[in-house]
Parts: structure tokens; C-alpha cells; sequence
């Protein structure tokens, strides 16, 4: 099966999400999950982590109604040949998010690392308990809490890509967090599809300044 879309074919940006049943059913491609050792949607990781990059979020980075193949880290690995430890957790918050990054550079000493934060209502009670509102939280609150996030790890690891999910609720993002359209819909009408996440992984290339073999 061909899992790539043709890249001619952007569509406009979605502003919406489509989560109805014919979007589900009209999915052209197949999608199965598959998960390692680790309990991560990709492969075994290798034994050597000196050279991979770790890229950490929620289920838009784990590929949730989409092929493993048109994950962003998946794409990210296949046009750079540096291989792309997927790190995504379907519901993660930002606390999470950063719990694991601290994790990753506490135990590997990372040369690279991507994250996609998450929805900034979503809230995690350390070390695991998952709360998918504060209803004390307002908007002001829930900024705060990414901005606290996202400053924490800059000062553990400098050169770190940073972008958001989609229909993101942020005000005032930081400049160094790449933004973009959603371009396509995965199965399931709400997460992306192989076209946004090449958008995202053109910006991870760029930040990075990696060689990219996709046209060669």
C-alpha cells in the first residue's frame, strides 16, 4: 500500500474538526496500532541513543487515526535518516510532557529534541495522575502553566524545537515555537495527516539544520 500522500494535493487549512462517522469510513488508508517494549507506538529503540532525536506530545504525536507512517517523528526519520524516538502519549499534558523530557535529558544527555505541547487545560497531578480540566483553572492560569513548562526545560537542554497541537487554546506564544495549519485529517477527523505533519517535520529540519534525502 502506498501510505504517502501526494504533496501536490495540499488542501486548504482545516479550521474545524470533522469527527463524524463518514470521515471515518471514507479513510483511505489503513491504520493499526502497534507498541513497543516501552509502551510507545513505535519500533524497539537502538542501542545506541547518541544520535537520535526525541520527539515528546500527546496523541498528535503518537499518530492517533493515522498510520504509523505518517507520524511526524516516522517522517522526520525516514527523510533524514536519524532515527526518531516517538515519545507521544495519547492525553498527555504539559506537566507530563515535561516530567518525561527531564527524564530523557536526566538519563541520555539528548543532542536533539522535539516537542509538541499539548492543550494547555490539560493538567497532570505528579508524578501520573491525569486531570483533563482544573475547573479552578482559568485561561490566565492555563498559560501560565505552559509558560512554566516550556521555560523549565530550555533551561535543562538549549536548541530544543518546540510547536503546538492544532486548535490550540494559547495566547501570547513564545517566537520560538513554530506554528502552523492543519492541512488534512487523520480517520478520525480531529488529529493530522501525513501533510501537516510534512510541514512540521520541514521546520524540524530547518531548526536542526539536518540533510534531507526525500528528493534524492
Amino acid at each position: 500500500m502506498d501510505y504517502f500522500h501526494n504533496k501536490k494535493n495540499k488542501s486548504n487549512p482545516i479550521r474545524n474538526p470533522d469527527c463524524t462517522p463518514l470521515q471515518f469510513v471514507n479513510y483511505p488508508y489503513s491504520v493499526s496500532y502497534m507498541y513497543n517494549s516501552r509502551g510507545f507506538r513505535d519500533d524497539m529503540w537502538p542501542k545506541d541513543l547518541s544520535n537520535v532525536v526525541w520527539g515528546l506530545g500527546d496523541s498528535y504525536t503518537l499518530g492517533l487515526g493515522a498510520p504509523f507512517e505518517h507520524t511526524w517523528p516516522y517522517i522526520l526519520q525516514n527523510q533524514t535518516k536519524i532515527r526518531c524516538i516517538n515519545l507521544g502519549i495519547d492525553g498527555a499534558a504539559n506537566r507530563l510532557i515535561l516530567n518525561i523530557a527531564k527524564q530523557v535529558i536526566s538519563n541520555y544527555n539528548p543532542k536533539y529534541m522535539a516537542i509538541m505541547w499539548s492543550y494547555s487545560h490539560r493538567r497532570y497531578e505528579d508524578p501520573w495522575k491525569f486531570i483533563h480540566y482544573d475547573p479552578l483553572a482559568t485561561s490566565r492560569d492555563n498559560n501560565q502553566e505552559f509558560i512554566n513548562c516550556f521555560n523549565s526545560v530550555n533551561t535543562l537542554l538549549p536548541n530544543i524545537y518546540h510547536t503546538t497541537v492544532p486548535f490550540s487554546d494559547y495566547s501570547d506564544l513564545p517566537k520560538e515555537i513554530f506554528t502552523y495549519e492543519q492541512l488534512d485529517k487523520a480517520r478520525d477527523g480531529l488529529h493530522f495527516d501525513y501533510l501537516t505533519a510534512e510541514t512540521i517535520v520541514t521546520s524540524i529540519v530547518k531548526h536542526f539544520n539536518f540533510k534531507r534525502y526525500d528528493n534524492e
